[in-house]
């Protein structure tokens, strides 16, 4: 009788357990916070790919794009497009929580750095692809190229 009971008690626990496993999971999916349990998207998947500056300054006249500037604070101090977030690639973890409400997942977000030799534009862009971000682009020349052609900066 014991061993009957014991039984029944361990198959409760063990479907417990997997209920509370799925129901986990399905949370996990639908929270925009969920954390990454398959590999992360690659830069094609995640239909970030590098745009020319034509296409860039279409974007920005356009108006319906985030500018993402992932330099250092003290670059983007000395210049930056006109309108840009920064959100320094080195402090991304740390910081970004505090961008997340002016980055809506459904707005296009258009990454930059200095210039092709960048790769801090790239890593940012694989970070907000584990996030969800489905709609990202890289400025290939960057600021560099923005600032050479007089189109719009602040300071």
């Amino acid at each position: 009788m014991k061993a009957g009971i014991a039984r029944r008690l361990g198959a409760e626990v063990v479907a417990i357990l997997v209920a509370a496993g799925a129901l986990g999971l399905v949370v996990n999916a639908l929270s925009p916070r969920g954390i990454a349990i398959t590999r992360p998207l690659t830069l094609r998947e995640l239909d970030a790919r590098y745009l020319t500056a034509e296409e860039t300054r279409t974007r920005f006249d356009a108006g319906q794009t985030i500018f993402l500037d992932v330099r250092r604070a003290k670059l983007f101090g000395g210049g930056h497009i006109a309108g840009a977030l920064n959100l320094p690639a080195e402090e991304f973890t740390k910081r970004f929580a505090e961008f997340a409400p002016m980055l809506p997942r459904e707005t296009e977000i258009l990454i930059y750095c200095d210039s092709k030799r960048c790769e801090l534009s790239r890593q940012v862009a694989g970070l907000l692809a584990q996030l969800g971000y489905r709609s990202v682009k890289i400025f290939y020349h960057g600021w560099d190229e923005w600032k050479q052609r007089g189109w719009p900066m602040e300071k």
